[in-house]
């Protein structure tokens, strides 16, 4: 796939430097990924989505912590067990491994769900730094960085990028 993608990112930039020779076409390229781990929101975002989950994730960590000392317990207290008491004690080891399991796999869900929200804001973000500078600049060709093979420094514009998303 990533080979797929180099071949018509070659394509497109050999397609691109003849219509930039035959129209003088201006061309940049831009580093989103570089873009988007250098935002100051992204710190800013991750520590909001951490506050906001830290109280499920605490309930869960402590019903993982209760279930390994009941298990313990149980261990210990196996020896002295009837058979009914046994039964009545796995039953509610699989209770608390059922809530367990619901409840961390209800979390993790509902933190990628926010994740990729807010993964959707700052890339918004970005696309508009992008369009800003691609219409100020007067660019009528923007590539992804990944898509080339080989960038003239002049031509990357991530830079500019990064301090207009930073504003």
């Amino acid at each position: 796939m990533k080979q797929m993608v180099k071949i018509f990112g070659v394509i497109a930039l050999m397609l691109a430097a003849g219509l930039a020779q035959a129209q003088n076409v201006k061309i940049a390229v831009v580093d989103t990924a570089a873009v988007f781990q250098k935002m100051p929101q992204r710190e800013a975002t991750m520590n909001q989505l951490k506050k906001e989950f830290e109280g499920r994730v605490r309930d869960v960590q402590k019903l993982e912590a209760d279930g390994r000392s009941y298990i313990e317990k149980q261990q210990k207290d196996m020896a002295f067990m009837n058979e009914e008491q046994k039964a009545q004690a796995q039953r509610k080891l699989n209770e608390m491994q059922s809530e367990y399991v619901q409840k961390r796999r209800s979390l993790e869900e509902d933190q990628m769900r926010r994740e990729h929200e807010e993964r959707q804001k700052m890339l918004g973000r970005i696309k508009a730094a992008i369009d800003e500078i691609t219409k100020a600049e007067g660019y009528q060709l923007v590539l992804e960085r990944s898509a080339a093979i080989y960038v003239s420094p002049a031509l990357d514009i991530t830079s500019q990028v990064i301090s207009r998303v930073s504003k």
